[in-house]
């Protein structure tokens, strides 16, 4: 998961005397993936409806959970046909669920927000066996993988509007996650994303993709600018901030290297702010470590004044970026990728025209 605080897929319960019967018909249906509980299942992030099947005579029996890809009001009006009737003895909502991925120590991370709400630490299989839907569920991602989720054993209960609570958890996600790491251990970071073609669904696909890939980190929020220029017309701007684990100066690398396809074209500006400073690609040329790997380390250390002397310093600079980025990437994630930027390479040469 890239963010840290996410909307989870809506949950229904559906109770039923025969629940193998009202599983099959429900994957025959819907195409519907069993889960185990919240996460397990293929595509999972595409998933939009839970629907938990409860045993209506041997409520210990515990729930069947299966994911679709259907909105959750398609799913109730399918259920209202005939065939599915004689199947179902009451179908009733859950709360909403917000995913929190608190990463690190997870304990401290709902320690302290169970502090600051008014709310109930209850565990994932047993709230969702629960009858009261006027609250919202908090749970707590720790792992994700391509075969899954992993979730904390406890969630939170909140006796507080869906709206209000996701809201106040996107700004404030950083000062709980903060509970989880030692304090320099992360750092919280701005990327201001320019496209003067402004394919920024794309760019947008494209970013979040590499993020994933590279593992730059988790975004916190995400909002659009306009920037104006003394002399150019408003430029439309897509701000992402990132909490990450790599250094300002390492993640600059990498993203100076994004900021070229496959086949070396500049395709998008990706600037870098921290702290409220931009982080340059000149302060990449400052740091000696990485003057040495562009010089070769077995030459003798180059003074600054005689680094900045040689002309191509910015292109080997840049040669050095793309091959950091090409040599992390699985070959999955590069056709992934190619992909994306022949997308904004062709809409580009449209504008062009």
């Amino acid at each position: 998961m890239l963010n840290l605080v996410a909307p989870g897929p809506k949950l229904i319960v559906a109770k039923t005397e025969n629940q193998l019967a009202l599983k099959q018909y429900l994957q025959e249906q819907f195409q519907a993936v069993e889960m185990e509980q919240l996460g397990l299942g293929t595509d999972y992030h595409s998933i939009k409806c839970i629907v938990c099947v409860a045993d209506a005579v041997q409520p210990a029996a515990g729930l069947l959970y299966l994911g679709m890809t259907q909105t959750v009001e398609y799913v109730l009006c399918q259920l209202m046909h005939a065939e599915a009737k004689p199947l179902i003895t009451a179908v009733r909502a859950l709360p909403q669920v917000i995913v929190f991925n608190s990463l690190g120590e997870h304990a401290p991370v709902v320690d302290k927000m169970q502090a600051e709400f008014q709310c109930e630490r209850v565990a994932i299989r047993d709230v969702l066996q629960r009858e009261n839907n006027e609250g919202v569920i908090v749970v707590f991602l720790m792992q994700e993988t391509e075969g899954g989720r992993a979730f904390y054993q406890e969630t939170l209960f909140v006796q507080q509007s869906y709206e209000d609570l996701i809201g106040y958890l996107r700004i404030h996600a950083p000062r709980y996650l903060a509970k989880a790491f030692a304090p320099n251990a992360w750092h919280m970071v701005d990327l201001h994303i320019y496209d003067r073609y402004e394919v920024y669904d794309l760019q947008y696909k494209r970013m979040v993709k590499a993020i994933q890939a590279l593992g730059l980190g988790y975004i916190v929020t995400e909002t659009w600018n306009r920037e104006v220029s003394t002399f150019s017309d408003p430029v439309g701007t897509y701000h992402i901030r990132l909490l990450t684990f790599l250094e300002p100066l390492e993640l600059k690398k990498l993203l100076v290297g994004l900021e070229y396809s496959a086949s070396n074209r500049r395709i998008v500006d990706l600037n870098l702010v921290w702290h409220n400073k931009k982080v340059s690609w000149k302060n990449l040329l400052d740091n000696k470590e990485i003057r040495k790997q562009l010089k070769d380390t077995t030459a003798p250390f180059f003074p600054k004044s005689n680094f900045f002397a040689v002309q191509n310093d910015k292109a080997l600079l840049i040669k050095h970026c793309v091959e950091t980025v090409q040599g992390k990437l699985s070959e999955e994630d590069k056709e992934a990728l190619r992909e994306l930027e022949r997308a904004i390479v062709a809409l580009g040469k449209e504008d062009e025209e």
